[in-house]
């Protein structure tokens, strides 16, 4: 890849849910690739534009067309007739603009840009599995329930305050399915793909269910007739103790998932770097669209 002027960015955790929810990841890493390369804005004619669709695995000239003109319909880039300059929106501008008020950021390394769609799924599931961490071991602990609903976007308080706090922490197929806007096989293709990348770590649990005094081949027919949501997860397991075996019946459940991303905390949503004419101009036509669609 070319070289960039910048090592890391600290990308929203919140925006990286948006670009998810909306499809917006071959856009995103054209925008983030600029970022790398830039303080900020780059001229139309600059080499940059020559070594982006090769760096980033993008085939024809007609793809990245389409994508980079997204990013101009949805104002993350602007183009200035008069200069033939491109200015590169900053995160600040565009949490104004998306509404994106959660603190958690996590750092983006340039090594890492082609690897995007992993990065950003790593991030989603860390966070939520962080916000459930942060409940059952800060908040629940201090009674400070509202915090930890307001910390993260999943409201692990909401999920978790009437359970007892569990044996470790992750996600179910269907939870990362729901996050991620896909179903269940797709997101375990994601979430192996973000443990692939290093963005997360996982280890597979299971339950035990029943202990056998000696193998029984008709088990596992008799448990799936039974129970037909355990078919495929059923294990079995054969331990000793002074001579004496015993097979344990187990259920593979969820994963638990280890962040492995540094996540830190930026601004505040009311502290945005963001000129005061614009944020009127962005805030009037917010308003508008509200007014609109009500």
């Amino acid at each position: 890849m070319l070289n960039a002027k910048n090592n890391k960015l600290t990308v929203p955790v919140e925006l990286s849910r948006y670009v998810i929810k909306h499809s917006l990841e071959k856009s995103f890493a054209i925008y983030l690739y600029l970022k790398f390369h830039s303080s900020g804005k780059i001229h139309k004619d600059d080499p940059v534009f020559h070594s982006i669709k090769k760096d980033l695995g993008i085939n024809t000239n007609r793809t990245f067309q389409k994508h980079f003109q997204k990013l101009i319909d949805i104002n993350w880039i602007n183009l200035s007739e008069d200069s033939g300059l491109y200015y590169i929106r900053g995160f600040d501008r565009i949490r104004l603009e998306t509404q994106c008020k959660n603190r958690q950021a996590t750092t983006l390394y340039y090594k890492n840009l082609k690897k995007l769609k992993a990065f950003l799924v790593g991030t989603i599931l860390g966070a939520a599995v962080n916000g459930q961490k942060y409940y059952w071991e800060v908040a629940k602990k201090r009674k400070l329930k509202p915090v930890a609903n307001n910390r993260d976007a999943t409201s692990p308080a909401k999920a978790y305050a009437n359970r007892p706090k569990p044996e470790y922490y992750g996600l179910s197929l269907p939870q990362i399915g729901e996050m991620l806007g896909c179903k269940k096989t797709r997101a375990s293709q994601l979430r192996q793909q973000a443990a692939k990348a290093g963005f997360i770590k996982t280890r597979h649990r299971f339950k035990e269910i029943a202990r056998l005094p000696r193998p029984d081949h008709n088990v596992r027919n008799y448990l799936n007739e039974l129970y037909p949501k355990l078919k495929g997860k059923i294990r079995f397991s054969m331990i000793g103790y002074k001579g004496v075996v015993t097979i344990l019946v187990l259920v593979q459940s969820h994963d638990e998932i280890i962040p492995n991303l540094q996540f830190k905390s930026i601004s505040k949503f009311s502290n945005l770097v963001v000129a005061p004419q614009i944020k009127l101009a962005i805030t009037k036509r917010q308003n508008n669209a509200e007014k609109i669609a009500a």
